[in-house]
């Protein structure tokens, strides 16, 4: 498991690594002492295991949550008690640490969020959409992209294409990171594009545009995959 710290405590975060280190099943550990580093982070990278302080300097631990992929296990670290009883409007903190920590409770913590990243790996890439009136399950490994149209969603692959009810802001979060928004009507697979070059992103026979508000992140990817 990738794992991410993010505390502004540097204490704190040699702690955290240590502990990390003494786990086999995290494979990286990068730290940050801030918040809006870790957004660069998470905006750039996937991660697997979140350590999360909640009071930051720059922004809290809680908006970082609101952009952190709903795959993503989350630890919460911190000294706030306050915030326990909201930690539970979030899916992916699977525990709630309160400094100080040893490594027996945060090991614990680790295992729950082992447990979510299983569940999330035996979901397979897979998803059900409506079709009418009916529900579909669609191999996300075989769509090319996904294009917004008005209300509805075209879900386009190689040999047909599926018109859902959904945005793709509600689609956004459900999808594994090999996806990837390059325009307000777009989200596309990151492992069909064939060529990208002025603006545009080309998969099978389609030319897709491309806005220069996600070029950086989608390069970034890009480079991550291979």
């Amino acid at each position: 498991m990738k794992s991410l710290i993010v505390d502004d405590d540097p204490l704190m975060c040699d702690l955290l690594e240590h502990f990390c280190s003494k786990i086999d099943d995290i494979s990286s550990v990068v730290t940050t002492t801030s918040g809006f580093e870790s957004i660069n982070l998470i905006n750039s990278s996937t991660f697997d295991l979140i350590l999360l302080d909640y009071n930051l300097p720059d922004i809290t631990g809680e908006d970082i949550l609101k952009i952190a992929s709903p795959h993503t296990a989350v630890i919460m670290i911190t000294a706030n008690r306050n915030f326990a009883p909201d930690s539970y409007n979030y899916d992916q903190i699977v525990d709630f640490l309160v400094k100080p920590i040893n490594f027996s409770r945060f090991f614990k913590a680790f295992q729950k969020a082992q447990a979510f990243h299983s569940r999330n790996q035996s979901q397979g890439h897979r998803l059900f959409i409506k079709d009418g009136n009916k529900l579909v399950k669609i191999n996300l490994e075989e769509v090319y992209y996904f294009k917004s149209e008005a209300n509805y969603i075209s879900v386009v692959m190689e040999k047909k294409k599926i018109l859902t009810l959904m945005t793709l802001k509600d689609l956004e979060v459900k999808l594994p990171d090999f996806f990837q928004r390059v325009h307000r009507s777009f989200i596309v697979n990151l492992n069909r594009i064939t060529t990208i070059g002025n603006n545009l992103i080309e998969i099978g026979k389609d030319h897709i545009p491309l806005s220069q508000s996600y070029e950086k992140i989608l390069y970034q990817k890009i480079s991550l995959l291979n």
